[in-house]
C-alpha cells in the first residue's frame, strides 16, 4: 500500500464527519427536517452518504427522490439559502 493511500484514508473518516455536522447544522438554520441513510457509500474513492430534506412545517419533501450525495447536498442548501422565501415576495 503506498503512502498517498494511507495517508487519504486517515483524513476521510474525519472529513466525512465534517460534511454530516455542516449539512445537519445548514439544513436546521433553513428550517428543514434531514434524513440520511447512515451508510457509507464509496463514490469516486470517498464516502458519501445519501441526503433528503423535508420542510420542517408542512413536512414535504423538497430535495430529490433518489437523495443527495454529500457534496450535491451542500450545494443544494446553498441555493436553498439564496432563494427568496415566500414571506419576502409579498
Amino acid at each position: 500500500m503506498s503512502a498517498k493511500t494511507t495517508d487519504g484514508s486517515k483524513k476521510s473518516p474525519k472529513k466525512f464527519e465534517k460534511t454530516n455536522k455542516q449539512i445537519r447544522k445548514q439544513a436546521k438554520k433553513q428550517g428543514m427536517i434531514v434524513i440520511s441513510n447512515r451508510t457509507r457509500l464509496f463514490i469516486d474513492g470517498r464516502p458519501n452518504r445519501r441526503w433528503w430534506f423535508a420542510d420542517a412545517k408542512s413536512g414535504i419533501l423538497v430535495s430529490e427522490e433518489h437523495g443527495l450525495c454529500d457534496d450535491e447536498a451542500l450545494a443544494k442548501l446553498a441555493r436553498f439559502n439564496k432563494q427568496p422565501k415566500d414571506s419576502e415576495l409579498f
